[in-house]
């Protein structure tokens, strides 16, 4: 090949090249103000789920909430639309914080009910109980120090909260916000292999950070060891997983 050929095959290769990549900035624009308008519907979204969620549970004192220690808004509306409903005599929570304001304003509109945070940060557990006593919802709350606490469940070591000073009760509603993912595979997991048995029949459990890989292995190794569990997942933010026990449902199978 002469050196005008090799020449033209590499002009054309640099034509090629630019064109391809022309082609992708030009995507990139078209898409990006699709991208932005589906954020900004999104955040939209959050904060009318924010102001609504205060409005019908009347907190209007202000609500502690931070962008990445706090439930989204969504899933904060899928409790309290459930517990509202629900009326739960029993709610148990893993983690604190704004859902514990909020969970204990729903027993006392329901004239029924008691929250039950298991904390192990003392830091959280004494910031969720100022902002309890600041609405005078003590008598729906207890914050419990729970430290975490090493465990051996099937066959694995994990650190969980310490279950010393909850009380021996059947749990109508399980929200799952805690430990944090990065303190260990599958944090959450203990969760149900050391509260299921306490678990009423027909009692619901909301797992929150459902979309994460980690949170959707261990749903599928709850689902595994629990038959009666009924599973819906929904696309929220951060993803949420609802799981229903139905024990009589296995029983009769």
């Amino acid at each position: 090949m002469t050196f005008q050929a090799v020449l033209i095959v590499l002009l054309l290769l640099i034509v090629v090249l630019l064109v391809a990549l022309l082609r992708q900035g030009w995507q990139r624009d078209a898409e990006s103000p699709a991208r932005d308008e589906a954020g900004t519907r999104r955040l939209f979204g959050q904060i009318e789920a924010y102001l609504s969620l205060r409005d019908r549970l009347g907190l209007r004192q202000g609500m502690p909430y931070s962008h990445n220690w706090s439930a989204a808004p969504d899933f904060l509306k899928l409790i309290v639309e459930h517990a509202l409903a629900a009326k739960p005599a029993t709610i148990v929570e893993c983690s604190s914080g704004l859902t514990t304001l909020m969970l204990a304003r729903c027993c006392e509109m329901n004239g029924r009910g008691e929250v039950f945070s298991l904390e192990n940060g003392p830091e959280y557990a004494a910031a969720t109980r100022a902002e309890v006593a600041r609405y005078g919802l003590e008598g729906r709350t207890a914050v419990i120090d729970a430290p975490l606490t090493e465990r051996t469940i099937a066959g694995r070591e994990y650190r969980w909260y310490a279950l010393d000073d909850l009380p021996d009760r059947s749990i109508d509603m399980l929200v799952i916000d805690g430990p944090p993912g990065f303190i260990q595979r599958h944090s959450r997991y203990p969760a149900l292999p050391l509260l299921f048995d306490r678990l009423a029949d027909g009692g619901v459990v909301y797992l929150d950070d459902a979309a994460r890989p980690d949170e959707r292995a261990l749903v599928e190794m709850w689902q595994a060891q629990f038959p009666a569990l009924e599973h819906e997942y929904l696309n929220t933010e951060r993803g949420c997983s609802i799981l229903r026990v139905r024990r009589n449902r296995t029983q009769a199978a």
